[in-house]
């Protein structure tokens, strides 16, 4: 399925596209709209269309800087214009943007049809060319160079001014002010590694991000710099999102861990040990997450804590301690020189009532509104403390079934501990200001004081949508209380609700509900 985004602010001009749209014949759908081009942008960065029609001139961001933001953050667009100038300049510019088309209005709908359809044409000739093994880095031995290069970068052992002179040699700029390793675990699934490779060296390459390393045939890491902390960070997160697009049919499960940002290209080598350690962790109970390793220190202070039964060794291991690394952990507490304790059925029924507290305390931190005495009671009534005290093997399972439990209702909340404060902020901001047509994933994010790609990420990962689907939902949620509620004419209730455009609004909202806003006006009152 092709996906289309079309920014047009002429109402009647958008409604006409939007129709030859729907009525197309073949694997084509409108994904969104909008009609200025800041707006554009916040949306598309949700949505991530794969073919874009804009108009140039628009209020807010007019077409040649929405392509120019929108190219930058998704490099695979395919754009045609839609223009009533047809001026060398113009066109001039749109070519030196990556224009695909340039279509003059008044524009006919077998002409628009065939431009999508030569628009899919492309992007399946992409893909074929992506799934060549040959073509695109003939120089396979400047290849292996700069892995080697990149080896010796992140494994370290050699001094700054040696690894200075090796890039010089290999015509790699490696001279910046900050530095950001970004580690991506590719899978699990039945992938294929060499494609999957070539796909990635092509997309580094049009990138022009020559620093990358391939650890295994799964695991890719890139080291991303700039001049800026926050123009480096925000470029992380777009090319996390750029990476994740680009191989969702190869790999649909992409994890990735943000390393720590360092000043110095001597300290790459500690940030990424550093990164690497987190992805080992994360790679199988936090698949398909990005884990930022700032995030770190926080995860460590809510990890599970256990008292004297087990011992201090114990408890550290704890921390790191995957589900499906309960068995052995439990294992070697009752083989080492300690388990002897044991043997006593007391102290086993004290090591499993401190289990149940402990998995209390987690199921409480991943639901708050959870009363810790109700869930006591329920998770006790589960489980016979007693009748598994009495021999070791029925100790050893249960302290098993518990652990594995806690572990599994930590790591559900890894990616939520850090930004619960950021996201909260945000969802009030959005509460009290959804009905304001200007509100956007950039306007919110720098709210809270995120980049937009950032934030883009956090805020879809906690809260399990995205933005825009989530601002749209409140709209339209909105909207069935005044239509149930009031005789207002729709096209007050689209204004009330954020949407300039009344026929958007019913657009949107059949698309939720299956049904017109008076449709849905008429079957709830006439229930009443």
């Amino acid at each position: 399925m092709y996906q289309v985004f079309v920014v047009e602010d002429e109402l009647l001009i958008r409604q006409s596209i939007r129709n030859v749209i729907e009525n197309m014949p073949g694997p084509y759908a409108l994904c969104g709209e909008a009609s200025d081009g800041e707006m554009a942008l916040s949306m598309m960065q949700d949505l991530m269309p794969d073919i874009v029609l804009t108009d140039i001139r628009m209020p807010f961001l007019d077409g040649f800087e929405l392509i120019r933001h929108a190219k930058a953050m998704m490099p695979w667009l395919k754009i045609v214009i839609i223009s009533g100038y047809g001026d060398f300049e113009s066109a001039q510019k749109a070519i030196s943007l990556g224009v695909d088309q340039y279509l003059l209005k008044p524009i006919r709908p077998p002409e628009l049809m065939k431009a999508i359809e030569d628009m899919a044409r492309r992007i399946e000739a992409d893909k074929q060319q992506h799934s060549s093994a040959h073509g695109y880095d003939n120089d396979e031995v400047q290849h292996a160079l700069r892995q080697h290069f990149m080896q010796q970068l992140l494994y370290g052992g050699l001094h700054t001014s040696t690894l200075l002179e090796r890039a010089h040699a290999l015509k790699l700029d490696v001279v910046s002010s900050c530095y950001q390793p970004v580690l991506f675990r590719l899978g699990p699934g039945d992938v294929d590694h060499r494609l999957l490779q070539v796909t990635v060296r092509s997309l580094l390459e049009r990138l022009e991000m020559p620093l990358f390393y391939f650890n295994e045939a799964n695991q890719l890491t890139v080291l991303c710099d700039g001049r800026d902390k926050d123009a480096l960070n925000e470029k992380v997160y777009q090319f996390i999102a750029i990476l994740r697009h680009e191989l969702k049919e190869l790999c649909p499960v992409v994890t990735a861990v943000v390393g720590t940002m360092v000043p110095r290209l001597s300290a790459v080598c500690q940030a990424y040990r550093t990164a690497a350690d987190l992805l080992k962790k994360v790679a199988d109970v936090s698949a398909g997450q990005v884990v930022d390793v700032s995030d770190a220190a926080q995860i460590a202070a809510e990890m599970i804590e256990l008292g004297d039964p087990f011992g201090a060794r114990f408890q550290q291991k704890l921390q790191h301690v995957s589900v499906a690394g309960v068995p052995q952990l439990v294992d070697e507490a009752i083989d080492s020189p300690e388990g002897s304790r044991f043997n006593s059925m007391l102290m086993r029924y004290y090591a499993l009532i401190d289990l149940l507290r402990m998995t209390v305390q987690q199921a409480v931190k991943a639901s708050p509104e959870l009363d810790s005495k109700d869930a006591a009671t329920r998770l006790s009534s589960e489980y016979d403390v007693m009748a598994a005290s009495g021999s070791m093997p029925a100790f050893r399972q249960m302290a098993i079934d518990l652990l594995c439990r806690a572990v599994s209702l930590r790591d559900e909340n890894l990616s939520a501990m850090k930004y619960s404060h950021v996201i909260s902020k945000a969802e009030k901001y959005v509460a009290e200001n959804f009905c304001d047509p200007n509100i956007s994933l950039i306007s919110v994010a720098k709210y809270v004081g995120l980049s937009a790609a950032h934030f883009s990420t956090v805020f879809s990962q906690t809260v399990g949508r995205s933005f825009i689907n989530y601002l749209t939902a409140m709209r339209i949620e909105r909207a069935k209380e005044l239509l149930t509620s009031t005789s207002m004419k729709l096209s007050t209730i689209a204004l009330d609700i954020g949407y300039n455009e009344p026929n958007y609004f019913s657009h949107v909202f059949r698309k939720l509900e299956g049904i017109t806003p008076k449709e849905y006006r008429n079957r709830t009152q006439g229930d009443q």
